[in-house]
């Protein structure tokens, strides 16, 4: 059970497609019965719909993807803080501008 849990995120972001598709069609529909012939509302309240049924699937996969960038910054920090720390008493580190 651990590996579809670690996997979790990934299945829902190949799902979000197919939800997109019955979200814009079932948004398509319902533009169709309401406002008909409104070209410019025909193409974007579906859109809109089918965004809005996708945005749960797709949630959990950009949260995954973030984490992962956030370790990989605090990583590069820590790494430079330790090279920073280390030349600290080297050239150009003074206080004030160089006189030579």
């Amino acid at each position: 059970m651990p590996a579809v849990r670690r996997n979790l995120p990934t299945i829902l972001l190949a799902l979000s497609l197919p939800v997109g598709l019955v979200g814009y069609l079932l948004g398509a529909r319902l533009v169709a019965a309401v406002a008909p012939g409104a070209s410019l509302v025909e193409l974007f309240v579906p859109l809109l719909i089918a965004g809005l049924c996708m945005m749960p699937f797709l949630v959990p996969w950009v949260d995954r993807r973030a984490k992962a960038d956030l370790a990989a910054i605090r990583a590069l920090r820590e790494e430079r803080g330790d090279e920073t720390e280390a030349g600290a008493e080297g050239p150009g580190s003074g206080s004030g501008p160089s006189t030579g």
